[in-house]
């Protein structure tokens, strides 16, 4: 096997879902006379970092893979495993599943969303979109009798801070609950739903209920809140519009395509 360092020093890990191949492919490694090309390289740091983005592999170990990939391959060919019908339908499917990706890239680099179809929707969907935030302290312990006590005594007047302090398990406890401003949905919902019913300084008489235990909550405010700029959701609206792009163009193929399906196959 022969491995070129000074290739491996220039390889950069693609963050997008296409590689920038450079017209000049160089080999990276030779196995059994076999040239792995850097190009092979990219597409399979790139897998690698969708699995596992905080991941830092080194150059050397993927080339490694890859090498072993390659040996594995040659056997695989040895023992005709790549003429059998199910690596065939493997394929076929890969195929198919890459060349549609493809072309859809393909459609959208050459069929763009105009900045101002973003910026509409984005003033249709949030522009005037009125933006609440709450303000609430909670005490959380882990079972129902320890949140009817500790509701018994806010009704008896003990102040709701020392009582978190003294039962809260949760990570706002010892600043007596308190959980500063937030948005609503930045909660779950059973939470949110219940502070959005409640007054301001009104606590929940009864304790309620989420993934992480019981909660009783004390509202102490409410104020409108800031819509997120049109950078900060233009990623997810252009996200949601490509989509639409895509399926109208999709539509569009099927017009003029002989489509025939036979259901009983699918099924059996």
């Amino acid at each position: 096997m022969k491995v070129s360092h000074s290739i491996l020093a220039s390889i950069l890990l693609a963050s997008t879902a296409q590689v920038a191949l450079a017209e000049n492919d160089p080999t990276i490694a030779t196995v059994n006379g076999q040239e792995l090309k850097k190009s092979t390289l990219q597409f399979y740091a790139l897998e690698r970092r969708q699995v596992d983005p905080k991941g830092n592999i080194s150059a050397d170990k993927l080339v490694a893979d890859i090498v072993n990939m390659q040996l594995l391959k040659e056997e695989a060919i040895k023992k005709n495993l790549n003429k059998a019908s199910e690596f065939k339908a493997r394929m076929e499917f890969i195929n198919l599943s890459m060349l549609s990706q493809v072309a859809m890239i393909d459609f959208l680099d050459n069929n763009p969303i105009p900045e101002e179809r973003l910026r509409k929707e984005y003033d249709a969907r949030i522009g005037d979109m009125k933006v609440i935030e709450l303000k609430a302290s909670h005490i959380l312990v882990k079972e129902e009798s320890k949140a009817k006590e500790v509701i018994g005594k806010l009704n008896k007047g003990e102040e709701f801070s020392d009582l978190a302090k003294s039962y809260s398990t949760g990570p706002t406890g010892s600043k007596g609950g308190d959980l500063g401003w937030f948005a609503p949905q930045r909660m779950v919902p059973e939470f949110s739903q219940a502070v959005l019913a409640m007054k301001d300084n009104e606590f929940t008489k009864q304790a309620v209920r989420t993934q992480f235990g019981w909660h009783i909550i004390l509202r102490t405010g409410q104020r409108e809140g800031t819509p997120p700029t049109f950078e900060e959701v233009k990623p997810n609206i252009t996200a949601a519009l490509e989509q639409e792009h895509i399926q109208k163009h999709i539509n569009e193929l099927r017009k003029t395509a002989k489509i025939s399906v036979d259901t009983k196959n699918a099924v059996k």
